[in-house]
């Protein structure tokens, strides 16, 4: 059945009931004091129960811990390349290094180096065969 026009679509009843206040705009301009916001986190975790430590892994981190993050990042990645740096240079000896020398002390005798024919001295003829 359809309401008449002129029926009033809630009672008097209702509107009592449904009553409530409206923050007014200065309320509204202004930020949430920290005891605000603290009842208001509190109050959250209380409602999310366990779940919340799982909801925080999501959460993005502030941007102080952020930039601490790449500072601390930034750090490891020098500390690394340091360490590989130490590692591959030269020995940090207090004494030299002994120098380098030949492996063989004693080298054999030359060679005996082929001697000319004498200008005197037949021809060397290669037989037929």
């Amino acid at each position: 059945m359809a309401a008449d026009f002129d029926e009033p679509v809630f009672d008097e009843d209702f509107v009592r009931s449904a009553v409530f206040t409206e923050p007014s705009a200065r309320e509204r301009a202004r930020p949430p004091s920290r005891r605000e916001r603290r009842r208001s986190r509190r109050a959250a975790r209380r409602s999310a129960g366990r779940r919340f430590a799982l909801r925080r892994r999501d959460h993005e981190p502030s941007p102080r811990a952020a930039v601490l993050q790449v500072i601390g990042g930034v750090l490891v990645l020098l500390a690394i390349s340091f360490a590989l740096w130490w590692w591959n240079s030269a020995p940090h000896d207090e004494r030299p290094a002994r120098p380098v020398g030949p492996t063989v002390t004693r080298s054999p005798a030359p060679a005996p180096t082929p001697t000319a024919p004498e200008k005197d001295a037949p021809p060397t003829e290669i037989p037929e065969v």
